[in-house]
Order: C-alpha cells, then sequence, then structure tokens
C-alpha cells in the first residue's frame, strides 16, 4: 500500500454538509483495500468548558497516539473539530489469531486512560462501522460508524468502542420518533414517573423483559432483591393501567418500547 498522511488538507468544514463532495475525493485516492476495511468516527466529548489550550493539547496527543498505534492500518484519517474519521484495512492472515476487534479495544482503551492521566474531563466516545465491501461504499461505512457512535452515548455509556454490526435492533429504532414513542400511553405515564421520582422503572421492565420474565435473573442483573423487583414491576403495572407483562400479543409491542425509549432519554 502506498503512503497516504495520517491527515489530508481538506478544507471541508462541515463534513455533514459536505459528505458527498467528501466521499468523491476519497473514492477519487484509489486508495487499496485489505480483507477487512473499516470507518471509524472518534469524539472527544468535554464534560466542561476547558481553556483552549488544554483542548488542542489533548486533540493533538489523541491524533499522535492514533497515527503511533494505527500506522499500519491507516487507510485514511481526516480530523473535524473534535471528531476524526478514519477509514482502516486489516490483513486477516496477519490478524488470524487476534481479531480486529480485539485490537481496536486495546488501542482505544489504552487511548481513553491515556486522556483520564492527563485530564478527567474529556472522554472519547468512538463509533465503528461494517466491513467495507466495495470501493463505493464510504458514505455508507461512514454513516454506519456515525449511527454507532450516537447510538453508543445513549445506549453503552460506560462503553469507549461500538461496533455498529453490534447495535441489533437498535439500528432500525434510531428511526423513531420521539413523539411517537410518547404517544403510546402506558409507556408515557412510566416515563414521566421516572423523571418525577427518579426510580429508573422502565430500566426494570426492560432487563425484565430481557430476562423472559425472571425475576430471580432480573434482581441478578439490576443487583436489588427479589421482593424490590416485584414491588417495582407492581408499580409498573399500575401505572400501565394494563397488565403488559402477560399479554403475549403486547410483550413484544413493550419490549421495543422500552429500548426505542432509550434513546431519547434526557
Amino acid at each position: 500500500m502506498g503512503e497516504i498522511p495520517f491527515e489530508q488538507s481538506y478544507a471541508i468544514k462541515d463534513l455533514g454538509n459536505e459528505l458527498e463532495k467528501l466521499m468523491r475525493k476519497i473514492n477519487g485516492l484509489n486508495l487499496p483495500l485489505y480483507d477487512e476495511n473499516f470507518a471509524l468516527i472518534c469524539e472527544l466529548q468535554i464534560d466542561m468548558p476547558q481553556n483552549k489550550h488544554e483542548e488542542e493539547f489533548i486533540k493533538r496527543k489523541t491524533k499522535d497516539f492514533l497515527r503511533n498505534a494505527l500506522d499500519t492500518h491507516f487507510l485514511f484519517a481526516l480530523p473535524k473539530t473534535d471528531e476524526i474519521l478514519l477509514f482502516l484495512g486489516f490483513d486477516r492472515n496477519r490478524y488470524e489469531n487476534r481479531t480486529y476487534r480485539n485490537m481496536l479495544r486495546e488501542v482505544f482503551c489504552k487511548l481513553q486512560r491515556e486522556i483520564r492521566t492527563l485530564t478527567s474531563h474529556f472522554k472519547l466516545v468512538v463509533g465503528v462501522s461494517s466491513s467495507i465491501k466495495g470501493e463505493f461504499s464510504f458514505k455508507k461505512a461512514y454513516t454506519e460508524a456515525h449511527v454507532a457512535k450516537e447510538v453508543g452515548k445513549r445506549i453503552y455509556k460506560e462503553e469507549t468502542l461500538t461496533f455498529y454490526d453490534d447495535l441489533g435492533i437498535y439500528k432500525f429504532l434510531r428511526f423513531v420518533d420521539r413523539e411517537d414513542i410518547l404517544k403510546d400511553e402506558s409507556i408515557r405515564c412510566i416515563y414521566e414517573y421516572d423523571k418525577k421520582h427518579n426510580t429508573n422503572l422502565l430500566e426494570t421492565l426492560e432487563v425484565f423483559m430481557d430476562n423472559n420474565g425472571s425475576i430471580k435473573k432480573t434482581a441478578e442483573k439490576t443487583f436489588m432483591h427479589p421482593n424490590t423487583i416485584k414491588y417495582r414491576l407492581n408499580k409498573i403495572k399500575e401505572l400501565a393501567g394494563e397488565d403488559i407483562l402477560k399479554d403475549e400479543s403486547k410483550r413484544f409491542y413493550y419490549y421495543l418500547l422500552t429500548k426505542a425509549i432509550r434513546l431519547i432519554l434526557d
């Protein structure tokens, strides 16, 4: 593979509005593809405003770290304000004993630790696309990486790295509108009760459904006593106005809503 700089000097101020233009430029580079090729979007989240000098220092350290850690895997990289867009390639033969996923997790976990040694106000969030199968699918890969990053921030809050292939049903639920979810009176009542009393009943309902209605497993997953789970489930029934836990025709519907509502939680 020919040498491709870590940063390209494209004058693109807003990647969202210029995505088509950017993708044409990337395609025009005729980049060689590896066995497995992925888009990654890395975002540095700032918990509280810092001085510009510290912010630029952290960004520079992040890019230097990635340049050194992923030097042999780069296809292309483009900085964008608080985000870095990367296209990476991996050789299957070289990584037969250690998958690209494990390699990326190690890299970004180490980077997250390095950032935390410098400051506690920055957090790294990364989205990874599915594998690029053809030279004209860069736009699709970028979109998938962006979706993985945004959903990961909402759903997998403790994770640094989110793979698009791991999103499951959230690949589709991201299209659901906030107002559509809250049109359901039962879910809205539980949602509003949670907001007012800080009770997380929706989380209990989701875990309960995730574990096929097992109170014991729900208690284990939520680190609560089984009697507490029973009380919370009774409260859910009271708020929902019906036994949403036993009606098989509605259980899957409410299961989807408990997943979808996590994307809109404040």
